[in-house]
């Protein structure tokens, strides 16, 4: 399985995590003035957020990687991807 998010996937996504933190975290007035800063500096046509969905495609990648099995042939025999050394 391979997933990748594109810029504004990630946005949204961020979007939504960022407002759950913010309606059910019990935060300061200065927390919730913070992550509503993070989340503006990583606008749909940022840096940031460009470099945000990077972040987090390697993250779901490498998370999907741990948690898949493969088989890999080896000398005419295959072998799961969880017995190798």
């Amino acid at each position: 399985m391979q997933i990748i998010l594109d810029n504004e996937e990630t946005n949204s996504l961020m979007a939504l995590i960022v407002s759950q933190i913010i309606d059910r975290a019990n935060l300061s007035a200065e927390g919730r003035t913070q992550i509503k800063r993070w989340r503006s500096d990583r606008g749909s046509a940022s840096v940031e957020l460009a470099d945000l969905t990077v972040d987090l495609n390697q993250a779901l990648g490498s998370t999907l990687d741990e948690k898949t099995t493969r088989l890999i042939r080896q000398r005419g025999h295959y072998v799961s991807s969880r017995e190798q050394p």
